[in-house]
């Protein structure tokens, strides 16, 4: 059993200003240094507030006495003493696969191929291929969603034709028109369009350079995704400067909402900051950065349920959270996933994001996390109510567990590791579970034995699927790759090859892959004719990486004493990391 964690009090680190070269002390959940304009008053008034705020958790506690194993009370990247982590792994070149291992990477490459073809002879320059009707639909702008989140996966296939004929696309492209309807959702195109042309941009400069020899095309993707994150600039409208939902590219005026998600506010960070670096405009950063301080700061308490964990929804006016309803999964996931990766980004600038997702990962191991009824080896993530938890879990949190592993290893906390893995390991018996080999959309569970029910003390009736769909979602993969670079125990990259083979089985159709109506149906229940992007960018790419033993942008265990170059953004857009390695 993993012991239970609480935040530290009066916890400080040194975090440096790139801006200005200065070296100050930061609170555990100090104000960023984009809000370095308030006066020393108002700090004071932040730091008391939330002193306030920890004393009250303490109490919730009851004064058991638990340890701070995050941050010891002395720092806030503990590290673990490693003498006996094995450093059997060491980097031995560009994409060197074992012979196993690049048979199923030409297997994931021909499959990529496969639904590829069948979006480009029906729909390419659409947004989305139904493939079972070969019907086209324009639910991202009819900017082809498919294809440039294709992009990056492309690349990293080494798959020149499709690479070439995605640039030529983008580059005529006019982000001001809109296909389908007048407006797009913010939240989508950035993690989606403009995080696929950051990230295409930093892998055709290196290392995959050869794939790119036209200039002009190079020239059109930079004047491309420069312009569209002037688009999405225009979602920033508001007083607060807070993102608003949903924007006309053609105005360059928002929907005027007054309210957006946790996770829309929260999760530009990384393809803002990556675009102000390549261009040396950081209107774009300072933009995604002002949002974000409301996110670093919540208000009112009733919006932080438990420390750094936060309801869905914020007001776009001012700031404020909007309610105690939370998780792990839709509307929160990737602020949460964005704190650890803006500091990986550039620690420099980010330390302070550091800090707060230590608080959510400290507050999720003490209060949150729950282990099915004889299993106390697997973990799941309940979503919340205020103080009051539910024991289910959406398939989009399973991406917390390789979250959690990632935090770990560049922190050398191994108990965060620990726990990622426990997560990774829940997920491998929900799949192991079922007829097809698939996950359902959601699991429930009972952490204790009701003896009045018929085989209720059986371990395996207290963890089971409520809804069987399979969306072909990626987060159940992302986290067995994170398990796998971690541990390199084979089993992490054998349930992903197994789940591989399954979608091979029961999703794919004569033109691609279609979502399944009940992974506990021997035939799959049906085919429900809907393939989004994320087949291509992620579900390919992270069953690919787990059998790909080393690459310039694979994610490395700090832990090895190798050192991050590439940070993966939600979609699996690899980032070239701008502040020192971590």
């Amino acid at each position: 059993m993993l012991g239970s964690i609480v935040p530290c009090r009066h916890t400080t680190h040194k975090v440096t200003s790139a801006s200005e070269g200065q070296t100050t002390d930061h609170t555990l959940v100090h104000t960023s240094s984009i809000a370095s304009n308030q006066s020393t008053s108002e700090l004071l008034q932040t730091r008391r507030a939330h002193e306030s705020k920890r004393e009250a958790w303490s109490a919730r506690d009851g004064a058991q006495g638990h340890s701070c194993l995050l941050c010891d009370c002395g720092s806030l990247l503990q590290k673990f003493t490693q003498a006996g982590l094995s450093t059997a792994y060491k980097k031995q070149g560009l994409n060197r696969s074992s012979p196993a291992g690049t048979a199923r990477q030409r297997a994931i490459t021909a499959a990529f191929q496969h639904a590829w073809q069948g979006y480009s002879d029906h729909c390419f320059g659409h947004d989305t291929l139904h493939p079972v009707t070969n019907t086209c639909e324009d639910d991202f702008g009819g900017w082809g969603a498919t294809a440039i989140d294709s992009l990056p996966t492309a690349i990293m296939f080494g798959n020149e034709n499709v690479t070439v004929q995605i640039l030529k696309f983008i580059a005529a492209l006019d982000f001001k028109a809109v296909k389908g309807g007048t407006r797009i959702q913010v939240f989508e195109v950035t993690i989606r369009h403009l995080a696929a042309m950051v990230s295409a941009w930093d892998l055709l400069m290196d290392p995959f350079s050869y794939m790119a020899n036209d200039t002009e095309l190079r020239h059109a993707l930079y004047t491309q995704m420069t312009r569209l994150g002037d688009v999405l600039s225009c979602a920033f409208d508001s007083s607060s400067g807070i993102p608003r939902e949903w924007i006309d590219p053609t105005a360059c005026q928002s929907d005027q909402g007054a309210q957006n998600t946790v996770a829309g506010a929260g999760t530009m960070i990384l393809e803002f900051a990556r675009l102000s670096d390549i261009t040396g405009n950081q209107t774009y950063a300072s933009l995604a950065q002002r949002a974000e301080k409301y996110l670093l700061e919540p208000q009112p308490a009733s919006g932080e349920p438990f420390p750094g964990l936060l309801g869905s929804f914020i007001s776009v006016e001012t700031g404020e959270i909007l309610d105690s309803q939370g998780s792990w999964g839709a509307l929160a996931d990737s602020f949460y996933e964005y704190l650890l990766k803006a500091y990986m980004y550039n620690s420099d600038l980010y330390g302070s994001y550091l800090d707060r997702w230590l608080i959510a990962a400290d507050s999720t191991i003490r209060w949150i996390g729950s282990h099915p009824y004889g299993h106390p080896e697997w973990t799941l993530l309940p979503s919340w109510d205020g103080a009051s938890l539910q024991n289910s879990m959406e398939s989009l949190a399973w991406f917390a567990g390789g979250n959690f592993i990632l935090g770990g290893m560049i922190t050398g906390n191994q108990t965060l590791v620990d726990y990622g893995l426990s997560i990774a390991d829940a997920a491998g018996a929900m799949y192991n579970s079922t007829k097809t080999g698939l996950g359902g959309e959601f699991v429930i569970w009972s952490t204790t034995c009701d003896a009045g029910g018929e085989n209720a003390c059986e371990s395996d009736e207290t963890f089971r699927i409520s809804d069987g769909k399979f969306r072909l979602r990626p987060e159940v993969l992302e986290t067995w790759y994170y398990a796998y670079r971690a541990t390199k125990d084979s089993k992490y990259r054998d349930w992903s090859w197994a789940a591989f083979e399954s979608i091979n089985r029961y999703c794919r159709t004569e033109t691609g892959f279609s979502l399944i109506n009940d992974v506990n149906d021997p035939d799959g229940g049906g085919k429900s004719d809907s393939q989004e992007s994320f087949v291509f960018a992620e579900v390919m790419k992270y069953v690919y990486l787990s059998h790909l033993e080393d690459a310039w942008y694979h994610v490395q265990d700090s832990r090895t004493g190798l050192k991050n170059a590439w940070v993966f953004n939600t979609e699996a857009h690899p980032l070239r990391i701008a502040g020192p390695s971590r």
